[in-house]
């Protein structure tokens, strides 16, 4: 896999926000190794966070998820990215994991189906970003797809 050519996806610059409130500046490198091989296709999505007091890298197979892994870490130092990525009320559909590499998550609300004005990329911000842990995140994911489960059976 060495032999695989990396193709950069961009930089984007965020703000990191720590227990005490404080914002400091962070910069994230995306880059996407894709191949196939006798097992089928593989896809490695790497994300670099940097800051002024350290950096960290994570790969998974879709941006998104090396978002959260890279979010577990940080929340070990209680740092938070401030991005929709990172945000409590999101959701992130196959179809933008597949497609989109996990790039593009929507803005949800309890009991609603998001539509394509709330699709946002996972890096940027808004006044309606709730920063969270990757735990409470994923409880409101949960808690979305009962609503929506919910109103399925009531209609």
């Amino acid at each position: 896999m060495s032999n695989i050519s990396e193709i950069m996806y961009g930089q984007y610059d965020i703000l990191l926000k720590n227990s005490s409130y404080h914002l400091f500046p962070a910069s994230v490198e995306l880059a996407c190794r894709d191949w196939n091989d006798n097992r089928g296709r593989h896809t490695d999505c790497r994300i670099l966070m940097k800051w002024a007091n350290g950096e960290i890298e994570c790969i998974d197979c879709h941006f998104f998820g090396a978002l959260k892994l890279i979010r577990r870490k940080l929340a070990l130092q209680d740092i938070y990215p401030i991005c929709y990525g990172a945000s409590r009320k999101i959701i992130v559909t196959g179809m933008a994991l597949e497609m989109g590499l996990g790039l593009k998550v929507y803005k949800a609300k309890i009991g609603s189906y998001p539509t394509r004005r709330d699709l946002v990329r996972i890096f940027d911000t808004g006044e309606d970003v709730e920063p969270v842990t990757v735990e409470v995140q994923e409880e409101f994911q949960r808690q979305w797809v009962e609503s929506i489960n919910k109103n399925q059976s009531i209609g």
